[in-house]
């Protein structure tokens, strides 16, 4: 059915009807009627999110084709006025309003997939605002190809992996216009500062992205090595006056820490003509040309060192490394966190990994390797060994992206997929939301 048909026959009375229908709504008696309360209702604020997209649009066209110049007077620009009137309609500042008429209009017209997850309930309202953000230099092709890249796998993002895509297909799918862009902010690279009214300053940096990662890098090694040394000040604390110290030059008799910055490319992009784009462990993507430009200046000065990842070539999976270990630290840690992007594992969480899990325990038996390994952060692994929590490896056999499976306390299914490793197309999800509802109601039936 035409979306515009179906909304048609839903008058606004009936609208303001279901919303005291559901503002009158009781809680469920048990905590898994409760869960199922609360995933059905977040799939009607996203249906309800894609039907104000479609209605704000449609809101916009109709007064485009109104005569605005009637008096004579000096008007402002329409868009202003539409989106004054859907920012009162919506109980948002009129800038918001202008904004939601805009990003609705992008979504309906050049993103039609992204507002289909919408209103299916795969993504929240903010996260396809943020993929109709993140297009916006694109040209309406591109728009539409990066739709097509994106639509298989926006089930099950957090905001953080979901950029970190958006970002990844604008890279493969408008190559040199992403990398004109990315050379011209380079070159826009400034430091600003403004005091504060308590007494303190903010010193802001725009850097390139790697050298961010190498300035993110060596202050976290001088907070590790100041806790080691049993430092009272807090980790800010040892940022704020690490960083001062290194560009005033007043180093009080510290050495400097050296860092190490992980730039993982495919080979099809650094010796070919791919442009798939590469990824700066901890940090982001960045486009290839711009890639091969720092691993030769990092070779010319004799500063880089390459090592081969071992990938499948269907799905870029990331499988083998050249050296090993027994335990999660030295290079297996470096493994995981490279095979998991630095991003905690647990779906929907975008910490960065604090801690090299076993999926398995190893009181239960697992054993203490890659294929039994996962990045998760320090809350989500505590969380992890709560009662009536399991997880375990799908078909640890594969040669495919790493996979886990678990079950929560309450029976809720959940399912994590390591991200591809630059050189695919990128990630499918092979199960789709009604299939993982499905699995839930089996597993609570059984």
């Amino acid at each position: 059915m035409d979306p515009d048909e179906s909304c048609a026959t839903i008058v606004p009375g009936e609208l303001h009807a279901l919303a005291d229908l559901l503002g009158d709504l009781a809680p469920g008696s048990a905590p898994v009627d409760h869960l199922d309360q609360l995933e059905a209702l977040e799939r009607i604020k996203s249906a309800a999110a894609a039907a104000q997209a479609l209605v704000a649009a449609t809101l916009a066209d109709a007064t485009d084709s109104e005569d605005a110049a009637a008096s004579g007077r000096r008007t402002p620009p329409r868009a202003m006025s539409v989106g004054a009137e859907v920012a009162l309609a919506t109980l948002a500042s009129p800038y918001a309003g202008e904004q939601r008429v805009l990003l609705s209009r992008r979504l309906r017209d050049h993103l039609p997939l992204t507002l289909a997850a919408l209103r299916r309930g795969e993504l929240t309202e903010h996260r396809a605002f943020a993929i109709a953000r993140e297009v916006a230099h694109l040209t309406s092709e591109q728009r539409t190809r990066v739709d097509n890249d994106l639509a298989p796998r926006l089930a099950g993002l957090g905001d953080v992996r979901l950029r970190d895509a958006v970002r990844r297909s604008c890279l493969t799918h408008a190559a040199e216009s992403e990398t004109r862009r990315c050379r011209r902010a380079r070159a826009d690279r400034r430091v600003t500062s403004r005091a504060l009214d308590d007494g303190t300053g903010q010193l802001t940096a725009v850097l390139p992205i790697e050298t961010l990662s190498a300035v993110r890098a060596a202050l976290d090694a001088e907070v590790a090595a100041a806790r080691a040394s049993g430092d009272a000040r807090t980790a800010g604390q040892v940022r704020a006056d690490t960083l001062a110290a290194r560009i005033t030059g007043d180093e009080t008799g510290t050495d400097a820490v050296p860092v190490r910055v992980d730039l993982v490319i495919a080979v099809e992009s650094l010796f070919g003509d791919g442009t798939e784009p590469g990824h700066v462990t901890g940090a982001g993507h960045l486009p290839a040309a711009l890639c091969i430009d720092l691993v030769r200046r990092a070779s010319h000065a004799a500063k880089a060192t390459l090592r081969r990842l071992f990938v499948t070539p269907g799905d870029r999976a990331l499988v083998a490394m050249e050296s090993a270990s027994r335990r999660f630290d030295g290079l297996l840690a470096e493994f995981l966190d490279l095979r998991d992007a630095g991003t905690c594992r647990t779906p929907g969480c975008n910490a960065a990994i604090r801690h090299r899990d076993h999926v398995t325990r190893a009181a239960d038996g697992g054993r203490t390797e890659a294929s039994n390994g996962q990045g998760l952060c320090e809350r989500c692994n505590y969380v992890k060994e709560s009662p009536g929590w399991t997880s375990w490896v799908a078909d640890p056999g594969q040669t495919g992206r790493h996979e886990v499976h678990g079950v929560t306390e309450h029976l809720r299914i959940f399912r994590s997929t390591a991200p591809p490793a630059p050189g695919g197309d990128g990630c499918v999800v092979d199960y789709s939301p009604v299939e993982l509802r499905l699995a839930s109601s089996y597993t609570l039936a059984s």
